[in-house]
């Protein structure tokens, strides 16, 4: 069963064990699929799940062999189960009132009003060049 530790402050320092296990014990707080093309390097890799990371109060990632595909135009595309850990070889950090709660206790981001979200197919690989624009009013307004 996963654990849950408190958040850690943006930009925080962990490690990315890569097709190996850490030479450390380790309890699992939770995994994210993630999807990269063949370019994306071990620094891009890093970069990419810094945020995740921090927000569960990772020490370290692990991420295994990736499954590849190849996508429209030949390039491949490289999917991995990250797994994020923290150590249990140290006491885990105590709360204060400044440091947000853990991830899995917050609530889900939600759009602005007068905005929309729209997620991104990581197949998508032409231009997005918007042809329509349509208002989305405030949910205040809409109520009146």
């Amino acid at each position: 069963m996963p654990v849950q530790r408190l958040a850690r402050e943006p930009g925080c320092a962990f490690e990315v064990f890569e097709e190996r296990e850490p030479p450390r014990p380790y309890a699992e707080l939770g995994t994210l699929a993630v999807t990269g093309n063949e370019y994306l390097g071990k620094e891009g890799r890093k970069e990419l799940l810094q945020e995740t990371a921090c927000l569960m109060g990772a020490d370290a990632v692990l991420l295994p062999r990736p499954a590849e595909r190849k996508v429209a135009g030949g390039q491949r595309v490289r999917e991995y189960e990250a797994r994020f850990v923290a150590w249990t070889d140290v006491p885990a950090r105590v709360a204060t009132s400044e440091e947000p709660p853990p991830l899995q206790q917050r609530a889900p981001p939600t759009a602005e009003d007068g905005y929309l979200v729209i997620p991104v197919d990581p197949e998508w690989t032409g231009e997005s060049i918007g042809t329509a624009v349509h208002e989305v009013k405030p949910a205040d307004a809409a109520k009146q």
